[in-house]
C-alpha cells in the first residue's frame, strides 16, 4: 500500500522539481481542501482546529516533511507557506498577519552565521498559498483564492533581512533574549509564538537566567501585504538596499530641511496648510519630504512602520501626550496583554520627527529617527494596561493617571461629547484612550 501511494503521488508531481510543485500547487487557487483531498472524519470534524499547513502537506500533497530545519522539500530546496488574507472594504485582499517563517532556538541561533543560518537553509525560496480566513468558516474549506507565489529573498530586501537577523541574534547573546521586540527590527521580526497570558511556558535562553517568552521568525505584516499587492503607482521607494540602511536613507530625505521653520519647508516644497487649524499638517509636511505628492512610501509600509510627530515647546518640553487607539472597556476585560492593541503598537518601530520653536517662537524642523520603545517601559505599559482593565470592570471612571506611571496613562479621547461608550456598568461614558505621558515622550527626544 505504502508504494502504491508513492507512485500515486510522484505522479501528480516531481518533488525534486520547484516547477512540477508549483504547478500542483496552482490546482489549489480556486478551491478549498475539502475540495480537492480526501480528509478524514477527524479533520473534518474538527471544524477549526489543525493548522492549514500541515493539513495542505498532508493531505493534498501527501508529503511528510523532514523532521530536520531543512525546507519541507528539501530536493527541491522549496519552503511551503499557508498564509490567511482578508478582504478591505476597497476589495483589495490584505494579509491578516504576519507570516511566521521559522522558531527561533535561542540554544543554536548564537552558534549560527548569517551564511548557514536555519532560517536562509529554511526559507531561501519559499511557495506561499493564499486562503481566505473567516473565522466561522472550518479550516478545510476555507478557500485559496490567490495564485500561489514563488518567493525568493530579494537582492533590495536581503541586507535589511540580514540586519535584521543580526540585530536578533546578538539581542539573545547579549542575554537579551527575553527582551526581544518586533519594533527591533524593520522587515524580520521576532515575534511571540507561545500560548500567551500567565500559563504560558517559558524557554531558557543561554547567556541569561532570565526566561524568555517563545518567539519565531515572521515576515511583518505590512512586508507581506507588499508581497500580495506588489507595488502601485501611488509609492516610492527610499532607495534602501545593500548600500543604504533604513537609517542612512531617511537621515538623507530629510537633512536638508533640518532647522528649517515651517513656511520655509512649505515655501521649498510648495506645499502649504488648507487652512489654519488643518490637522495632522505636520505630519502631512513630513510625508512630503520623504515623498512627492504625498505618495506612501514602499520600505515604511512594508516595515509596518508608523510616523508620529511630536511638537515641541521653547523649553524643549512637549506640547502635549502621544496618543494611541482607543479602547472599549466591554472588550479590555475579556482580553490578555499579548493580544491586546496596545501592545500590538508598542512592539512597533515609530519614525519620530521632532518639531521644536527657536528663541523668537518661530517652529522648526529639529530631529528625526526611528525609535521603539526599550523593555522595562513595555512592562511598565503592560502594569498600566492591567491596572486599567482591573479597574474597568469595577469604575470605568477612575483609570490610571499620567501621574501614576512614568510611560502612560488614560483619559478620554473622544471626537465630541457624544463620543461614549457603554461601560461593564452600564453607564455610557466618553470614549478611552492610553496616552503615552508627555514627560516621558520628553525623555525620548532627549535621547534621540
Amino acid at each position: 500500500m505504502g508504494n502504491n501511494l508513492l507512485v500515486m503521488t510522484l505522479s501528480k508531481y516531481d518533488k525534486s522539481s520547484v516547477q512540477s510543485i508549483f504547478e500542483f500547487a496552482m490546482k489549489l487557487t480556486g478551491k478549498s481542501l475539502m475540495e480537492v483531498a480526501s480528509l478524514p472524519d477527524g479533520v473534518i470534524n474538527n471544524r477549526n482546529r489543525g493548522d492549514l499547513g500541515t493539513l495542505v502537506e498532508k493531505y493534498y500533497f501527501e508529503h511528510q516533511p523532514p523532521t530536520n530545519l531543512g525546507p519541507d522539500f528539501p530536493e527541491a530546496g522549496l519552503e511551503l507557506k499557508t498564509t490567511g488574507l482578508v478582504k478591505s472594504k476597497d476589495g483589495k485582499f490584505r494579509a491578516k498577519e504576519r507570516l511566521v517563517l521559522t522558531m527561533i532556538n535561542y540554544e543554536s541561533i548564537t552558534q549560527e552565521t548569517w551564511e548557514n543560518s536555519t532560517f536562509q537553509k529554511k526559507c531561501q525560496l519559499m511557495l506561499i498559498l493564499f486562503y481566505l480566513y473567516n473565522k466561522d468558516i472550518p479550516v478545510h474549506k476555507r478557500k485559496f483564492i490567490l495564485k500561489p507565489l514563488l518567493y525568493q529573498l530579494s537582492s533590495a530586501d536581503l541586507a535589511t533581512i540580514q540586519k535584521d537577523w543580526l540585530t536578533i541574534r546578538q539581542k539573545v547573546i547579549d542575554g537579551k533574549a527575553h527582551e526581544l521586540s518586533e519594533g527591533d527590527t524593520f522587515y524580520l521580526a521576532a515575534c511571540r509564538k507561545g500560548s500567551g497570558g500567565e500559563d504560558e511556558a517559558m524557554q531558557k535562553q543561554p547567556f541569561s537566567k532570565v526566561l524568555a517568552k517563545s518567539r519565531a521568525l515572521s515576515f511583518k505584516q505590512g512586508y507581506v501585504n507588499k508581497l500580495i499587492m506588489g507595488h502601485s503607482d501611488g509609492e516610492t521607494s527610499l532607495g534602501i538596499g545593500e548600500t543604504l540602511s533604513f537609517d542612512e536613507a531617511t537621515q538623507r530625505k530629510f537633512r536638508p530641511y533640518i532647522g528649517l521653520s515651517i513656511e520655509e519647508i512649505s515655501t521649498k516644497l510648495n506645499y502649504f496648510k488648507e487652512s489654519k487649524n488643518q490637522k495632522s499638517f505636520h505630519k502631512l509636511l513630513a510625508n512630503r519630504i520623504l515623498a512627492a505628492e504625498n505618495q506612501k512610501i514602499i520600505e515604511l509600509e512594508k516595515a509596518g512602520i508608523e510616523m508620529k510627530t511630536i511638537r515641541l515647546r521653547s523649553d524643549g518640553k512637549p506640547r502635549e501626550s502621544m496618543s494611541f487607539p482607543g479602547f472599549k472597556s466591554l472588550e479590555i476585560i475579556k482580553e490578555d496583554w499579548e493580544n491586546s492593541k496596545f501592545c500590538e503598537k508598542l512592539e512597533r518601530k515609530f519614525l519620530l520627527i521632532v518639531f521644536k520653536p527657536d528663541i523668537a517662537g518661530t517652529e522648526r524642523l529639529f530631529k528625526v529617527a526611528y525609535w521603539n520603545m526599550p523593555y522595562r517601559d513595555r512592562m511598565e505599559a503592560k502594569r498600566v494596561w492591567e491596572e486599567t482593565k482591573k479597574i474597568a470592570s469595577i469604575d470605568s471612571a477612575k483609570f490610571p493617571k499620567a501621574s501614576e506611571s512614568y510611560v502612560a496613562h488614560v483619559r478620554p479621547k473622544g471626537r465630541d461629547g457624544n463620543d461614549t461608550e457603554l461601560t461593564p456598568q452600564g453607564e455610557m461614558r466618553l470614549k478611552q484612550c492610553f496616552w503615552l505621558n508627555s514627560s516621558y515622550i520628553s525623555g525620548i527626544v532627549e535621547e534621540l
